[in-house]
């Protein structure tokens, strides 16, 4: 048999969330064929705890001073931890591991495969901080590099604002284990849960789901956070001055059974692409509120769509009482939302999508196929 690949994934942060967890479950799913070591710069290991055991999976440590400039330092702690590795491939996430590209440069540079998974409070597709699109259309011109898009509007970001070549973005949509959440339907006579996962960070914007449940002015609902985050002490707060029945019940490991609690499945973003809760949440089967960012319009099935709408706590509320006050609607949305995600988002798909990349980088053939890279 042939060594396994070995991956070194560096992430700003092992905080688990949703890159995070998208490691995690491709980490599980590719198997003894791959190997992974891990550097979080922040020194956050907590994803680590949900790892799945049969993961072959090394956790480094190095000291790392994260700022607001590029600092030698890192690059030269980056530099080593590649040499000490002696990895297949270096694999980065985000912005906050852009100083990796200065650290992997010259003839004995890695093939490098980047992942954006879309931006925080300071960053927009519509509204992008120059100084970044600057050092990211600089950087990501290395040669050895190649990109991942989970949503389509992140691929034409790569190629319209960092004006990178089509022929190096591959778009894989996140995919789940579509069979470990589908679940049967819930009885109709009882109070509605309408929930949510998600980190508590400012950009989830949890006050606008919060806001739109009391708008609703729903007598027989309740509304579930599964997650946690900063805003957690001011939500419950918020939730608590409102006078509304919200059950926080913090970050979960089995999301699956939080979601066969569940009628509705709201998401109230400033921004996203494509969010893995959200494909979780068609999986089992449920109908969905969503505000109109990233690829949300996309992904849920068409009949869905009219409960994808603007930035609006009013809008997302009068979305919730629809469909709070129409059992059958429900049903029918959330049959058609589970068809979509087996159709389109399931694990298998996106795993051997990941698996063909990383072998012919390994390999050293470009993915110039536009038809691979899309998926299609």
């Amino acid at each position: 048999m042939s060594a396994p690949i070995h991956v070194l994934w560096a992430f700003s942060s092992f905080a688990l969330g949703g890159p995070q967890r998208r490691f995690l479950t491709l980490a599980a799913a590719l198997g003894p064929q791959y190997r992974h070591s891990v550097f979080a710069m922040d020194g956050n290991y907590a994803a680590a705890e949900a790892a799945d055991e049969t993961i072959p999976l090394t956790l480094l440590n190095a000291g790392i001073e994260k700022g607001g400039f590029i600092s030698r330092a890192n690059i030269g702690v980056m530099r080593g931890l590649i040499d000490d590795c002696k990895p297949d491939v270096l694999a980065t996430t985000n912005w906050g591991a852009i100083e990796w590209f200065m650290a992997n440069r010259g003839r004995a540079a890695l093939p490098h495969l980047h992942f954006e998974d879309g931006f925080g409070p300071d960053e927009r597709p519509d509204a992008q901080n120059p100084k970044r699109v600057w050092m990211r259309r600089v950087l990501f011109r290395s040669r050895k590099a190649q990109f991942i898009a989970p949503s389509q509007v992140l691929s034409d970001v790569y190629e319209t604002v960092w004006k990178v070549h089509p022929r190096r973005v591959s778009l894989i949509p996140n995919g789940v284990d579509c069979g470990a959440f589908s679940t049967g339907h819930r009885p109709v006579d009882h109070k509605v849960m309408i929930g949510t996962v998600a980190a508590l960070r400012a950009e989830k914007r949890i006050d606008r789901l919060i806001d739109a449940f009391a708008k609703a002015k729903l007598s027989d609902a309740e509304l579930m956070i599964v997650g946690d985050g900063p805003e957690r002490a001011p939500l419950e707060a918020q939730a608590q001055t409102l006078n509304i029945r919200a059950h926080f019940v913090g970050a979960q490991d089995d999301v699956a059974s939080f979601l066969r609690r569940m009628d509705i499945f709201a998401m109230s973003s400033d921004t996203e692409q494509m969010p893995i809760s959200l494909v979780e949440a068609m999986a089992a089967g449920l109908p969905v509120v969503a505000t109109d960012v990233g690829d949300t319009m996309r992904m849920v099935c068409v009949a869905n769509t009219p409960f994808v709408a603007p930035l609006d706590a009013q809008i997302l509320g009068n979305n919730m009482r629809d469909l709070a006050s129409n059992p059958a609607l429900r049903l029918e949305l959330g049959d058609a939302n589970a068809q979509k995600a087996r159709a389109e988002y399931d694990l298998d798909t996106m795993v051997a999508r990941y698996d063909t990349v990383f072998r012919n980088m390994v390999a050293g053939v470009s993915q110039s196929d536009k038809r691979h890279q899309t998926g299609t």
